[in-house]
């Protein structure tokens, strides 16, 4: 298999495992948001500090700078995905999550200078219309809590390309490592502010899970941004929404409609048709 293949294939995971996060997401919604991403992220760091201690972890000063930004755009993220997946029907709430790769263009073209090619242009554009279907979106639906699930898409999108700028020269060890340190401090005093007692055991269990499922969505996006360009990579992550959908209906009876399925149907043929697209991105007139 070529590098971008295996890039596609951990894009794969990472959406499957963004779906299952999002399950226990909905089963933990009593608990609220700012406790969630504490603990999302805690317990995460608890798993990758061992990495420290064998000496996988890589201290680059220089590139410090580079980390914060890539931290604080991943949980600002990640707050407006917690708080959009315990408030919409699942497939909805994944599918605002995954408009990253329709902020993709705009970021890679103000940030890194490049235009990417028409092609994978004309993919995210049909990815697009499959988010317009499955949202369907109308007077009554579109909320405050749509908007800042879109939101969560920009940041999540400003995130990715800053993973992949990172993993030129940092391990996917290293860059999980920074992230989720700067993240565990940034949330700790929202949680503090914002914490209620939490009674129920089994709610302890979906936490738990949610930081399990998290890690595993963090390492395949860093591997799979290791492997293949940002705005390839994000275009797997529509495979999320279908991941979802399922997961919607089996437990909680979330019935798509017809034109979901349509929507979904536009939502991988956007994401095959980015995944063998070979012409690269070119840089912007003026950066040559």
């Amino acid at each position: 298999m070529e590098k971008e293949h295996h890039g596609f294939l951990y894009g794969l995971l990472a959406a499957f495992s963004s779906a299952i996060c999002a399950l226990f997401i909905k089963l933990a919604a009593s608990v609220p948001n700012e406790t969630m991403v504490f603990v999302r992220f805690f317990i995460s760091l608890l798993f990758v500090l061992p990495a420290t201690f064998l000496g996988r972890v890589v201290v680059h000063p220089k590139l410090f700078a580079k980390h914060i930004a890539r931290g604080l755009t991943g949980i600002a993220g990640i707050y407006c995905y917690f708080y959009s997946v315990k408030y919409l029907p699942l497939v909805d709430a994944v599918t605002i999550s995954n408009t990253s790769p329709l902020f993709m263009p705009l970021v890679v073209f103000l940030w890194l200078k490049l235009v990417i090619p028409k092609s994978r242009i004309g993919a995210l554009c049909i990815g697009f219309i499959g988010i317009l279907a499955v949202l369907h979106p109308t007077a009554q639906t579109v909320e405050w809590v749509m908007l800042i699930g879109l939101l969560g898409g920009l940041f999540s999108a400003i995130a990715q390309v800053g993973i992949r700028q990172l993993s030129k020269t940092e391990s996917t060890e290293t860059i999980m490592t920074y992230y989720f340190i700067i993240s565990t401090i940034v949330a700790f005093p929202p949680m503090i502010f914002a914490w209620k007692p939490i009674d129920q055991p089994i709610l302890w269990v979906y936490l738990f899970c949610i930081a399990i499922t998290s890690l595993a969505f963090q390492y395949f996006l860093v591997k799979s941004l290791t492997h293949a360009p940002a705005t390839k990579v994000s275009t797997m992550t529509y495979l999320g929404v279908v991941f979802s959908g399922f997961l919607g209906w089996w437990f909680f009876h979330e019935i798509p409609k017809v034109w979901e399925l349509v929507g979904i149907g536009l939502i991988v043929a956007g994401g095959l048709l980015a995944l063998f697209s070979n012409e690269p991105p070119r840089k912007r007139e003026g950066y040559e």
